[in-house]
């Protein structure tokens, strides 16, 4: 039987989840923005976000976030900004890599590789890092990785959505000399227990796999009722198979964490899809445009 406390989640979360969306999107889940710079294919802009897609997301920005940060971003911009994905080759965004290595360490190298091949085209680009889910935890391994690079100064602000950096051991902390804004569903009737802080009481984890199966595949069974467009209508309909065949390739992992008392971070449920279209992203690009306008006038100042 389900626990009460995930299925009032999961209804509420249906009801609040799908507000008209403050940045519309376009149904592309890939963006190059930075690499057609790098390869010679197009201008350097003065500001530049590269965003890491959560687990099974497509493309290289996938649907539920990456899109409408990017839409957000360019209004908020003018248009002077560079939005790219981490390569789906270097990150292909799968579960084995969330629950073995606390997020994909390939993702944190992929991204830094990235922004040192941008910044030395772009010399005095601001970067923006940006990830949702799993790709938050590349966003905290993208930084570690950027520690002792020249690009490091470069980089003018972090965004993160759902970020379950808490939950997991390994997950490097944020430096404090860059800002950073963390964004959570806290929504009191339907919180995204993957980050949340202010919700958790109450939560009725699994306590097997018939039990992960009963809080977690069947609630993301009703994700396409959260979906705003055919994307993610496309991509919720297919989302409770992957994830089922996937948790085979992850079962030891499931029962260590089990053992542990540490299957928070195992709880992806509907709340965890709504950054998109919850005004978060506008938000988030809101944050970027004051943060490079920050940078600009620190750099006047000191010239």
């Amino acid at each position: 039987m389900k626990s009460t406390v995930i299925s009032s989640l999961l209804f509420a979360s249906l009801a609040i989840a799908s507000p008209t969306p403050r940045a519309t999107a376009d149904s592309d889940d890939v963006s190059d923005g930075m690499v057609e710079v790098i390869n010679g294919k197009a201008k350097c802009k003065n500001n530049a976000v590269i965003f890491a897609r959560g687990t099974f997301d497509s493309g290289n920005i996938g649907v539920w976030v990456g899109p409408y940060l990017k839409s957000a971003s360019l209004d908020e911009f003018n248009g002077d900004v560079q939005f790219q994905g981490v390569s789906e080759k270097d990150y292909p965004a799968n579960l084995v890599d969330y629950v073995k290595e606390d997020g994909s360490e390939a993702c944190g190298t992929s991204c830094a590789k990235t922004i040192d091949a941008y910044v030395k085209k772009c010399p005095t680009a601001n970067i923006f890092v940006s990830g949702w889910s799993q790709g938050g935890l590349c966003a905290h391994k993208c930084i570690k990785a950027l520690a002792k690079a020249t690009s490091y100064k470069n980089i003018k602000g972090i965004v993160t959505f759902g970020d379950e950096a808490g939950l997991m051991s390994s997950v490097p902390a944020f430096p404090k000399d860059i800002p950073v804004k963390a964004f959570c569903n806290e929504d009191t009737a339907a919180p995204d227990i993957l980050c949340t802080e202010t919700a958790t009481s109450g939560i009725k984890l699994p306590t097997s796999i018939s039990e992960f199966k009963d809080l977690v595949v069947d609630a993301l069974a009703e994700l396409v009722r959260v979906a705003t467009n055919s994307e993610q209508r496309s991509q919720a309909t297919k989302l409770p198979f992957t994830l089922a065949y996937n948790f085979l390739k992850v079962t030891d992992y499931f029962t260590t964490d089990l053992k542990k008392s540490n299957l928070r971070r195992w709880m992806v449920l509907p709340p965890h899809f709504v950054y998109g279209n919850n005004g978060m992203s506008s938000e988030a690009a809101e944050f970027f445009l004051a943060q490079s306008k920050t940078a600009t006038s620190s750099t006047k100042a000191s010239s």
